[in-house]
């Protein structure tokens, strides 16, 4: 606005001053008359700018709000090798999201994995590969506050902040819901069911004599998320802007039903320690069983690989030192190395080959058995992860 005011201002002493050249002088009166009627077509000018500032801000809010309103549709895929000491396997996995903005305090989001780490060249026929693992409705500025939320549906849940026990962007499939509140200490409280989070098993079909017969490798169900119905607390704190810690216990209410008892309680931090480089540790401890088995987890990371970002790439070293019967499944976590019942270090590599298309390698090595003290054997993992 100061810019238009000046160049009117300038051109009229630019005008003054050569109508000075061939007329007489102007008097006092003329000058301030001429001075005056500037003033008011400055004032009308400045109105007429402002109104069109206010209609072009006005035309951008509604088209930011018309596309946030949009119903949202996005996507991964992954293709990865592991081998764990009997051989490499290939698996794939994809998923597709659905998200909707309602008003500006509430959104649904749905994600459901078409095929969840099929083995290649293979469909799966039951919910261990085919599942909705969130579908959840978010009300977010309760009664005024800000900082306040209330998710209800089936999601996934930040126990640490290593992700070693679990991580909501990994797995979901817990069912209930979650009431946060708090800005320079953030609490969440809830309850709910996890017992929906298993493995992929292989499931078979074959004729015996005239009938069909069904057979799983997994028979034991010992691929089921053994935490079940549960109550949970979580408490976060930012004491800096690159420092968070967390404090969190879950307890689950239907022990006597589930083949190991949890009641954990689990501190965590991670903090950023240079531009490029960061640390984060977490410990928990279950005390519904014998031995109370604990797990301890560290990372130390260089870098930030950014799906959005070609070329850019991170290095993490792991070391993990968790007992068996501390973390209840081995899907709800974002950590890709063993970290249940072993003992030792890993190391991973991402870089972004090109936008939208992530490279990945990750090893555990030097690894024990916790619960027998024997060698492990060393893990090795290839991924190719992409989004759209």
């Amino acid at each position: 606005m100061k810019k238009h005011v000046f160049t009117y201002v300038t051109a009229a002493l630019i005008l003054g001053i050569t109508g000075s050249a061939y007329a007489a002088e102007p008097t006092l009166e003329e000058q301030q008359a001429e001075l005056s009627a500037l003033k008011t077509r400055l004032a009308i000018v400045e109105k007429q700018l402002k109104t069109q500032e206010g209609k072009q801000k006005k035309t951008e809010e509604t088209i930011k709000k018309s596309k946030d309103n949009e119903l949202k549709f996005y996507g991964d895929a992954r293709i990865r090798s592991i081998d764990s000491g009997d051989g490499y396997s290939f698996e794939q996995r994809v998923r597709l999201n659905m998200e909707k903005q309602i008003n500006k305090d509430t959104f649904v989001r749905v994600r459901g994995i078409v095929m969840n780490e099929n083995e290649m060249g293979t469909t799966g026929t039951d919910d261990l590969n085919n599942k909705i693992d969130n579908a959840y409705i978010q009300f977010n500025n309760l009664y005024g506050d800000k900082n306040s939320s209330l998710k209800i549906g089936r999601f996934g849940h930040n126990f640490g902040t290593t992700g070693y026990w679990s991580s909501a962007g990994s797995l979901g499939m817990y069912d209930g819901l979650e009431v946060t509140t708090g800005k320079v200490v953030s609490i969440s409280a809830g309850f709910g069911d996890w017992g929906g989070a298993r493995a992929p098993a292989t499931v078979t079909t074959k004729v015996s004599g005239t009938k069909l017969v069904t057979s799983s490798t997994d028979i034991s169900r010992t691929t089921l998320n053994k935490l079940e119905k549960n109550v949970f607390l979580k408490l976060g704190y930012r004491p800096s802007k690159a420092t968070r810690l967390q404090g969190w216990h879950i307890r689950e209410t239907n022990a006597d039903e589930s083949p190991v008892d949890y009641e954990v309680t689990g501190l965590g931090f991670d903090s950023k320690i240079g531009k490029n480089l960061s640390i984060a540790g977490d410990y928990s401890r279950n005390a519904a069983i014998e031995g109370d088995p604990e797990g301890k987890f560290f990372t130390l990371s260089y870098g930030n690989a950014n799906y959005n970002k070609a070329h850019s790439y991170e290095a993490r070293l792991y070391y993990a030192d968790v007992d068996k019967g501390n973390v209840p499944g081995t899907l709800n976590k974002s950590i890709n190395i063993p970290c249940n019942d072993v003992k030792g270090p890993g190391l991973s590599l991402h870089y972004v080959v090109t936008e939208g298309v992530l490279a990945e390698f990750l090893t555990g090595f030097n690894m024990e058995k916790k619960s027998t003290g024997e060698d492990a054997d060393n893990y090795y993992r290839f991924q190719v992860s992409t989004r759209f």
